[in-house]
């Protein structure tokens, strides 16, 4: 695993222990949304560089997620693409009707990046052209530590 290479998260965690109890249950939620920040944005720097983008739609569904259903206690966040339902209903997603193989009429999405599992993991006719893990494998995981512990530093000031 990549985490026994991250320099400075010994640091991190004596940062985050230091802190009050409360001001920890606030504070952690936000210090691992900095660390996703960075490696959201590796990911769709990586994947323009690989030439990923077509129409531009996994590029910007990439994103960042908290995770409602998370076991009691904890909080996750995912870092993915958006895709399918997940897309929305908003102003911005335009849907229509089409017909799907079997003959039914279905809701489907303009610009709904459906072929990102593909690039990501490869099928029996492509190889695989991994973005997502960009952010870990370019410098370790370096940056996303120093920018957890910028946002830990600039909240215990403001304890």
């Amino acid at each position: 695993m990549m985490a026994d290479k991250i320099i400075g998260l010994t640091d991190l965690v004596a940062t985050f222990k230091g802190m009050r109890s409360d001001v920890r249950e606030k504070a952690a939620p936000r210090i691992v949304v900095a660390g996703g920040r960075v490696l959201v944005r590796a990911a769709k720097t990586e994947a323009q560089r690989l030439g990923l983008r077509r129409t531009g739609a996994l590029i910007r569904n990439l994103a960042m997620k908290r995770e409602r259903d998370a076991p009691q206690g904890t909080t996750e966040y995912h870092i993915g693409v958006r895709h399918g339902r997940a897309l929305g209903n908003g102003k911005k997603v335009k849907k229509y009707l089409a017909v799907s193989k079997q003959g039914r009429i279905v809701t489907k999405r303009e610009n709904d990046p459906f072929y990102w599992r593909f690039l990501q993991f490869g099928t029996k006719y492509r190889n695989a052209t991994p973005y997502l893990e960009a952010g870990l494998a370019k410098d370790g995981g370096q940056a996303a530590v120093t920018a957890m512990e910028v946002t830990a530093k600039k909240l215990l000031l403001k304890e």
